[in-house]
């Protein structure tokens, strides 16, 4: 009795801000024996990171924008590749993002809290580990992390569609080739030092670590790749929805946006779009290092790259918009 008027009393004062009913909050504690009663330092931890999302959600009002590579104003696009092509129209509702990556931290309190085994916990895992920095994982964790939140919260949690991330990059929409404090590149003080080829990649800063875009987003075109909802298809611009896109129906890989860093600052650039397989494989050594003797393996769990994240949106605005 008492832990489950905890939760109800702390999603109820997190979410109260978004007018939702909040009548049907018990019923997902009560699906599921594990989130009905985990130990009390889970319990601990799932409300304090509650109250941070509570904290970071931006609100972002729908509109129309022309998305996908607008070139350079010369006839000149800057992707050599046509993925970003053509320019073309979207409108989106109104939605809501988590100003920051989600971290390793954020992502323990879910695994621990729904008995799932913790990311990249494998030597080679474990030295990308740290609390703040941004967690390494595949599509299937980043979706079923959101889907948990919305479980939470009876708030329609999800991952963010395509147009929503390039739409929120670009703070509303507005043309700007990249998604830092004033739309440009000036190293090292919003955006990542620089490192030769001769240098190592140098470990992934903690989130928040420079300025945010003026729609109040943390590191969307630098600190890691971001998954979104949607599959992959090079032509899909030429095709698209103008409304609310979701991408294709099926596919073999999901879009990726956004970027590590370094010294391509072409890739960071705000409609730029990467993919891969939702699941990422690694290669094995099952009988030592016999190079002719290799397998691919996916990730046990929802481990990934490190340089894969993600962050949720909710497919709703709260009441007031300040």
């Amino acid at each position: 009795m008492k832990t489950a008027l905890m939760r109800r009393q702390l999603v109820a004062a997190c979410f109260a801000y978004s007018g939702l009913p909040m009548s049907t909050i018990g019923a997902a504690a009560a699906a599921s024996p594990q989130a009905a009663s985990p130990p009390a330092s889970v319990e601990t931890r799932v409300q304090a990171l509650l109250t941070k999302v509570k904290g970071s959600l931006r609100p972002l009002k729908g509109g129309t924008f022309d998305m996908g590579d607008w070139g350079n104003g010369a006839g000149q696009y800057y992707d050599i590749d046509t993925y970003s092509r053509p320019l073309h129209k979207v409108t989106l509702d109104g939605f809501s993002m988590l100003a920051y990556k989600v971290t390793y931290e954020d992502f323990d309190v879910f695994t621990d809290a729904t008995g799932k085994q913790r990311i990249n916990m494998d030597e080679l895992g474990i030295r990308d580990r740290a609390p703040k920095r941004p967690a390494g994982v595949s599509w299937y964790g980043a979706k079923a992390y959101c889907q948990w939140l919305g479980t939470l919260t009876h708030l329609p949690f999800d991952l963010p569609t395509e147009a929503q991330w390039e739409y929120a990059a670009r703070s509303g929409g507005k043309r700007v080739l990249f998604a830092t404090d004033n739309g440009k590149i000036e190293r090292p003080r919003n955006f990542p030092k620089e490192w030769t080829d001769e240098e190592e990649q140098p470990p992934l800063p903690a989130v928040g670590s420079y300025p945010s875009n003026p729609a109040g987003l943390y590191g969307m075109s630098e600190n890691t790749y971001e998954w979104v909802e949607d599959w992959f298809d090079e032509n899909y611009y030429k095709n698209s929805p103008k409304k609310n896109p979701t991408g294709p129906g099926k596919g073999i890989e999901k879009v990726k946006r956004g970027s590590v860093g370094g010294k391509a600052e072409i890739s960071a650039m705000v409609f730029m779009r990467t993919k891969a397989v939702p699941q990422p494989m690694e290669t094995t050594y099952p009988n030592g290092p016999d190079y002719e003797k290799r397998v691919m393996l996916p990730f046990p769990g929802y481990s990934s790259y490190p340089t894969t994240n993600f962050r949720c949106v909710v497919n709703s605005l709260p009441k007031k918009i300040k």
